[in-house]
């Protein structure tokens, strides 16, 4: 974390520029003015945006834990990258931890060294896109299981307890194919008042507040922001063995309908193909590129798989790794933050394969270990790092800043899409007080309805000025509203 915070004067905090990244901005601003969620606007119909509920509330469709870890860099360092910071620090502590439950502990160090990438040079540390929180919690599970089953510290099941509220926070689907099997092989080891009272409370505890928070959202404890999204704007299901929803859905937007039936359709189409299982192949190479950090670290990992299954110790871990792998093949999409709650158990199996070198892991992990170091130190002096990929929305918040200097000070910036437009360019974001901004993003509906927004901000105090701007034409180019 400190070196990370004394390279921000040539290695900045990130840019915003995926859909994920603005909502969980979203969700944290909401949560740092000590609100759940937000009233949904009067002129709700302009601020529809992609993964962004808008009825019957306005918030993001995700679940709360990244934007709550955020919202704490907020509120507390003025910036919500700094909760991204922070809990990358919580997470290679975790990391540590728990692999010192499973592996003597130089081992469990050079796992945990391994596991730095990650916290530090990946985008789950320089990206708002998540992945740390809940890596945090899977690891909390995992290194308190081993502790309770093996060592007979009951106290430790706060540890996990806690651990799997965060990951019901954050990612549930994951989430659940972790703590099913870890909390199946819990009972039958014991079913001690001790162990299994604390699991319950948190559980009791965390499940109560979700409830709560998606009754604030949706209306109804039981159904999830992220469901309800999915019943207003999707088609496409998450899973490739649900069928595509039967009956035309109106979108009000080119660009939600582009997400549903261009993407995301096109996903789902290459997840029922016989192609897919190489694809996913190739998912899962760079999923654990990021979460071990090198993909050399695979070779052992993978050679030495049959032997990792017949040690006794390790046996849960590679089933829990299976398993994770196995429903990855039902995911439309699969990015390496969605197996981010199994981080430290594939962490955990790779440091035990390189034992499996005998006397050449040293030299290996040392290569391994070095190689990062200079690759890492390379692509930050030469400003190539991972975050520094640039799609056109990198501008949005110099666009916003120029705009800003300009009188009187307070802006509408209709944005109208063409048929150019990219899935993942999307400039309609706003914070949680959409009418508190100098600069406000609207959807281009047409000059009949425009002129209704625009009589409605016509009225602030200080007036605003209006502008229309095509990104898919001239991402450079704001003009005033004719």
């Amino acid at each position: 974390m400190i070196l990370r915070a004394l390279l921000l004067p040539v290695w900045p905090i990130p840019i915003p520029m995926i859909h994920d990244e603005f909502c969980y901005l979203l969700q944290a601003d909401t949560f740092a003015h000590a609100r759940l969620t937000n009233p949904p606007h009067p002129m709700w119909q302009f601020f529809e945006t992609i993964y962004v509920l808008n009825q019957p509330t306005y918030m993001a469709k995700y679940p709360p834990a990244q934007g709550l870890a955020m919202a704490l860099g907020q509120v507390l360092l003025g910036n919500p990258w700094f909760g991204v910071w922070l809990s990358c620090g919580l997470l290679a502590g975790a990391f540590c931890w728990a692999l010192q439950g499973w592996l003597p502990p130089r081992w469990a160090l050079v796992g945990a060294l391994f596991g730095l990438q990650v916290c530090f040079f990946d985008y789950w540390m320089n990206s708002y896109w998540g992945g740390a929180v809940s890596a945090f919690g899977g690891a909390l599970v995992i290194g308190a299981w081993v502790r309770i089953t093996r060592a007979g510290k009951f106290g430790q099941a706060w540890t996990l307890g806690i651990g799997a509220v965060i990951l019901m926070l954050s990612r549930p689907f994951e989430g659940a194919l972790l703590l099913v099997p870890v909390l199946g092989g819990l009972l039958l080891h014991t079913r001690r008042l001790a162990v299994w009272t604390p699991v319950l409370v948190c559980g009791l505890v965390g499940t109560s507040w979700l409830g709560f928070y998606q009754y604030r959202v949706t209306g109804n404890a039981l159904r999830m922001p992220y469901r309800e999204y999915q019943a207003q704007y999707e088609t496409v299901p998450q899973f490739n063995v649900l069928p595509v929803a039967s009956g035309a859905k109106k979108y009000p937007h080119v660009d939600l309908e582009w997400v549903d039936h261009g993407w995301l359709l096109n996903k789902y189409s290459e997840a029922r193909s016989w192609k897919f299982p190489l694809k996913r192949a190739r998912d899962w190479f760079q999923t654990l590129r990021t979460i071990l950090g090198n993909l050399l670290l695979v070779i052992p990992l993978v050679g030495f798989s049959p032997r990792l299954w017949r040690s006794p110790r390790m046996r849960l871990l590679v089933c829990l790794a299976a398993l994770m792998v196995a429903a990855s093949l039902l995911e439309v999409p699969h990015f390496a933050h969605y197996a981010s709650p199994f981080a430290a158990v594939f962490l955990i199996l790779c440091a035990q394969s390189l034992r499996y070198l005998g006397p050449a892991a040293p030299a290996f992990a040392g290569l391994v270990l070095g190689w990062n170091l200079v690759n890492d130190t390379r692509l930050i002096a030469t400003m190539r790092t991972p975050d520094r990929f640039k799609s056109s929305v990198w501008k949005k918040e110099w666009v916003a800043r120029n705009v800003a200097a300009k009188p009187p000070g307070r802006h509408v910036i209709f944005v109208r899409y063409t048929k150019y437009l990219e899935p993942h360019e999307e400039w309609i974001y706003n914070s949680a007080s959409i009418d508190d901004q100098d600069v406000i993003w609207a959807q281009d509906m047409g000059d009949e309805a425009n002129r209704k927004l625009i009589g409605y901000y016509r009225k602030s105090d200080p007036p605003r000025a209006f502008w229309m701007f095509q990104p898919d034409e001239d991402s450079d180019n704001l003009a005033p509203y004719p």
